[in-house]
C-alpha cells in the first residue's frame, strides 16, 4: 500500500527507467486472484508500475548461483507488460 505512490511518482519522474520487483509470492497464486494471499487494492496499480517481476520464494534445495537476478530454480523473471496486458 505504501509502495503504489511511491512508483507511480518513480515511474512519472524517469518514464524509461525499468522497475525491478523482487516477490517471494508467486504471481498468479498469490497476487493477481483478488483472494490470493498477498493481494490487496494497492496491488493492480503497484504490478502497473512494475517492469520486472522476480516471483516465487527462495528454495535452498534448489540455489543455483549460475542463475541470473534470482536464488533459486524455482524462481521466475516476468516481464509484465508482456503478461499483463
Amino acid at each position: 500500500r505504501v509502495l503504489a505512490p511511491f512508483l507511480r511518482k518513480v515511474k512519472e519522474t524517469y518514464p524509461a527507467k525499468t522497475i525491478w520487483c523482487y516477490t517471494g509470492y508467486v504471481l498468479e497464486k498469490d497476487l493477481l486472484p483478488e483472494d490470493g494471499r498477498k493481494h490487496c487494492e494497492a496491488t493492480g496499480e503497484m504490478l502497473k508500475y512494475i517492469d520486472i517481476l522476480v516471483d516465487g520464494p527462495f528454495i535452498e534445495e534448489q540455489k543455483n548461483i549460475s542463475l541470473k537476478f534470482r536464488g533459486s530454480e524455482n524462481q521466475r523473471i516476468l516481464k509484465l507488460k508482456e503478461i499483463l496486458l
